[in-house]
Formats: structure tokens, sequence, C-alpha cells
């Protein structure tokens, strides 16, 4: 159950945004789905006029949600630059990890530093995991170099095959990232040199 902040009768309709912004933005592990089911049952109990104003904003609002997936074995500082760098785009971002039949499963725990979001998992193809949601999202991937593009670029052709409308962002993490990677900092680990690349 959300508890949320009751609805000030005296905002303005700019203010009542701000106020729903930032409400989206506390409870972004909560699945949209559910968060406006909630929203949208606390809006109707409250007794003001700016609270049916701001249920109709709800109910036909659809924030952009970004998905940023990857099998992130483990989710590194790499990572979060480009995680950091997709929620100045949108108004969330689930991060999906996804298990790649040719990679390592992920063994690795999830970083408390991005415990706050909405993390989920799949198993299958991606398209189908998009799918899952059954809301409009965004997906987002994280490039380190040009080499990381013409990958992303092949598996894109892939992707708009099986849903031709799928929508897909390529983030460039910063220069100072661009040489970390997840295998890197397995191999590093068997020398205990790896810490460094991890997030707390």
């Amino acid at each position: 159950m959300i508890v949320f902040s009751s609805i000030d009768p005296k905002l303005s309709f700019a203010e009542l945004l701000e106020v729903e912004r930032r409400e989206f933005a506390t409870h972004q592990e909560i699945d949209f789905r559910e968060y406006k089911k909630q929203r949208l049952a606390f809006l109707d109990t409250q007794k003001n006029p700016n609270a049916k104003t701001l249920y109709d904003f709800v109910k036909s609002n659809q924030p952009k949600i970004g998905v940023f997936a990857g099998s992130f074995n483990p989710f590194h500082k790499g990572h979060y630059n480009v995680l950091k760098k997709a929620e100045k785009l949108f108004d969330k971002v689930i991060i999906a990890f996804g298990k790649n039949p040719e990679k390592n499963d992920r063994s690795w725990p999830v970083p408390k530093t991005i415990a706050n979001r909405q993390l989920t998992e799949y198993h299958g193809l991606l398209t189908d995991h998009i799918e899952s949601f059954g809301y409009d999202v965004t997906v987002i991937r994280g490039l380190r170099n040009s080499t990381d593009f013409q990958y992303e670029q092949n598996q894109y052709r892939y992707i708009q095959e099986l849903k031709p409308d799928i929508r897909i962002i390529n983030i460039f993490c910063d220069k100072e990232f661009e040489h970390i990677s997840s295998s890197g900092i397995r191999t590093l680990e068997k020398y205990n040199k790896h810490q460094s690349y991890l997030l707390d």
C-alpha cells in the first residue's frame, strides 16, 4: 500500500503537476499500472477540487517510461552512468535484467545504489518482456564505443522484425567509463582488482 500526501486545495495547476511529478518519482520501484491504480484510488478519497483536477490528469497521463535492458553481470559504474543520463530523458527508467544464453548466469547482487528503482528479470526475448508491461515503453541500450554500436544495430534489426513498433534509443557512456565491461570485471575479480568498478 502506497502512502500519499494529502492534496492542498490552494495549489495552482502548475503546482499540482509538480506534486504529481514528485509523487511519481518517490515511488519509482512500483510498476506504473499499480502506481496509477493506487494513486487514482487515493485521489478519489480527497474532497477538494484540486484532487479532482489531479485525478483527471493522472487518469489520462502516460509518463515517458524507459526500460534499460541488459545482462548486467554485474551492474557497474558504466551502466550507472548510462542510467543517470536516461533518467534525465524519462520520467521513469525500469532496469531489466536479462538472461543471455550466450553468457553466464547473473551471479552478482543488485547494488544498493539502484535498489529504489523498478527492477525486473526476463529469460526469453526482450520483445516479449516489453509487451508484458502492458503500456508504452522505450528500450534503452547503453553503448561504450563504435563496436557496441555495430552490435546493437544488428540486434535492432532482429528486434524490429519481431516487434515493428518498438522504440529503442542508444546512449553512450562518458569517456571515463567506456573501457568498463562486465566481462572485464569478472576477470579482474579473480585477482581481487575489480572493486573500483562496482557500485555500492
